[in-house]
């Protein structure tokens, strides 16, 4: 095997190293961007079923009319609302974030191969913002659901 041909089984190896990597770091992305995914649905379809369902049946439950601290049962509702819509800016930001993370992640293992080696560090500002908005979702879901369970006891045992 002469020089030439040496160097050509080498850049064809790399390159296959490179398709390899590449779809690796895609498929790792994807599923972290399904894993997000799947909490932030979680939350959604609480808060969507909470509200729904105590929109739909409090007033069979308790009459609105005569009921004490109504504050209690607004403020759930708009607890749930806010999480539904802060979990949909969240999806938003977090298939933004993936395909840009991914996008860097196979740009610096181009530069690797070509031997440059990338001269930021990685960021992940927006995955801190994506972790801290799930968070804030959380806390909503609880606070939301507190609200309306502190309505009804107030106003079925009082």
């Amino acid at each position: 095997m002469d020089k030439k041909e040496a160097e050509n089984k080498l850049d064809e190896y790399y390159s296959k190293l490179h398709e390899v990597s590449t779809n690796y770091i895609n498929i790792l992305n994807q599923r972290q961007y399904d894993e997000d995914t799947k909490i932030e649905k979680w939350i959604m379809t609480i808060a969507s079923g909470s509200f729904g369902i105590s929109f739909a049946f409090i007033g069979q439950i308790i009459e609105l009319k005569t009921a004490s601290h109504i504050e209690y049962l607004v403020a759930s509702w708009i607890c749930f609302l806010i999480t539904i819509f802060a979990g949909i800016i969240n999806f938003i930001i977090s298939s933004f974030t993936h395909t840009l993370l991914a996008e860097k992640e196979i740009k610096d293992l181009t530069l690797r191969y070509d031997g440059i080696e990338p001269k930021y560090k990685k960021k992940k500002v927006f995955l801190s913002l994506g972790a801290i908005i799930q968070y804030f979702l959380i806390i909503l879901l609880i606070s939301g659901s507190v609200l309306l369970l502190l309505f009804i006891i107030k106003n079925l045992f009082n």
